[in-house]
């Protein structure tokens, strides 16, 4: 609950910087068993007349989630505009039948999907970036493979009894960073400069291939790197293993 509330606060505040709402709406995360076993259950929905959002989050990925709050949003966006004033009850059917509900849901379709894919292109690039200047200025650079599986191993040592050390992902706040979102282009969702963070290097002290200079480097990279996750997981479980291994021993 905690890391899709992170999350989800820092999709609502990109949403409204994008969009400028008048009011940034409630949201609600509901754990509801029986709707979560349908096939066909809730995933979402949205109050006018209180301005809320309902996620329903059993057995969901958080993403899954957070994708929903974007479309319900846009729905919350209709609203201010006036949009939805007199619209009906959405029974089954609504939008197939009422052509003013249908244009609302094709809206809320896409630029939800967009907007929600803008954030979290610029959030992954924040991260591969924030990763990059940590190495630069430790003794030792890894892979980010390397580091994903060292950062886990040190969440296992953690539930082990043994405290993180000084300076890992365990200590930042909420287990996420914290991002600066005023360098961000929200029409486009990338960044307009490096972060701050890189400010104070002198020219020339950077290799040339160690930070992109266009977001899609990042991206591409990102990508390459998803292609591998089912990979890194098995490495993941191994590593896990080899750690209870040990630590059984003492």
């Amino acid at each position: 609950m905690n890391d899709v509330k992170t999350y989800a606060n820092d999709l609502i505040e990109f949403f409204h910087q994008r969009y400028k709402l008048q009011n940034k709406p409630k949201v609600n995360f509901r754990n509801d068993a029986t709707n979560g076993e349908e096939p066909l259950g809730r995933t979402a929905q949205y109050d006018p007349t209180n301005q809320t959002i309902a996620i329903f989050i059993t057995g969901r990925h958080i993403k899954d989630c957070l994708r929903s709050l974007a479309h319900e949003l846009v729905h919350h966006l209709q609203n201010e505009r006036g949009d939805l004033d007199n619209c009906g009850p959405t029974e089954l059917g609504y939008a197939q039948e009422d052509g003013h509900m249908r244009e609302m849901e094709r809206e809320a379709y896409e630029k939800g999907n967009m907007c929600f894919r803008d954030w979290e292109d610029r959030l992954k690039q924040l991260q591969e970036t924030n990763y990059k200047v940590k190495t630069r200025k430790g003794d030792t650079k890894m892979s980010v493979k390397d580091w994903r599986l060292n950062e886990l191993n040190e969440m296992l040592m953690e539930k082990w009894g043994y405290a993180p050390k000084a300076g890992s992902f365990l200590t930042e706040t909420g287990g996420m960073a914290s991002y600066d979102l005023s360098k961000t282009d929200y029409a486009t969702g990338q960044l307009e400069k490096a972060p701050e963070e890189l400010a104070d290097l002198e020219e020339g002290e950077v290799e040339e291939n160690e930070l992109d200079t266009h977001a899609q480097g990042a991206l591409s990279k990102q990508k390459a790197l998803d292609e591998k996750e089912e990979l890194e997981e098995q490495e993941l479980r191994d590593t896990i293993k080899d750690v209870i291994k040990e630590l059984s021993k003492n």
